[in-house]
């Protein structure tokens, strides 16, 4: 975590005013986004963050800059920490993407996505978690460096086999997956790598 100080508009210290404002501000869009409104305005977001219209401008200005925010502060609680075993690092992934994708924003997140017509909503939520699924490609893109798993296996391709059936017992089935479930899931993928 950058614990430095940045001068400039908007880049005070940490746990400061500015910090303040942009996590009651990412607070606020995200409870829109959970109450299925996507084309909410700014001045909404100000009267309910309770913060001045200029200062919302100022820091973002526009509805696609509040949500990148809000997906930003939302998506910050997924931490892994790897440790270098692919497997167990594999397993851990799995278990913290399904208690984050079952967390109530992201239900309703991912159930918009899977409805909505809002193609601004999906490209930002899209280009938004291009990064996070990097990371957790991570693991295995190390490990084939080793040379435990083929490089001919797609990373990409193996989170998306991780993630899918997730998001697709929470938001289609409306049924969290157990931990037997997971456990499954991440056996099936690491024979598949074997």
């Amino acid at each position: 975590m950058d614990t430095s100080v940045r001068k400039g508009p908007g880049q005070t210290r940490p746990g400061g005013r500015t910090e303040q404002v942009r996590k009651s501000v990412a607070a606020t869009v995200l409870a829109l986004i959970e109450a299925g409104q996507l084309d909410f305005e700014i001045q909404e977001v100000a009267r309910l963050a309770n913060v001045h219209r200029t200062t919302l401008h100022r820091r973002w200005p526009d509805r696609a800059s509040l949500i990148a925010e809000a997906l930003s502060e939302h998506t910050s609680r997924i931490d892994v920490t790897f440790t270098g075993d692919w497997r167990a690092d594999l397993a851990s992934v799995a278990f913290k993407l399904r208690d984050f994708l079952s967390d109530p924003v992201e239900v309703t997140m991912n159930s918009l996505l899977a409805s909505t017509g809002n193609a601004e909503f999906r490209a930002l939520t899209s280009a938004h978690w291009m990064p996070v699924l990097e990371l957790l490609q991570q693991p295995i893109r190390d490990a084939q460096a080793r040379g435990e798993i083929d490089a001919r296996h797609d990373a990409e391709i193996l989170i998306a086999m991780l993630i899918s059936p997730i998001v697709s017992s929470i938001v289609f089935l409306k049924r969290t997956p157990d931990d037997g479930y997971i456990s499954r899931l991440v056996a099936q993928l690491i024979e598949a790598c074997g």
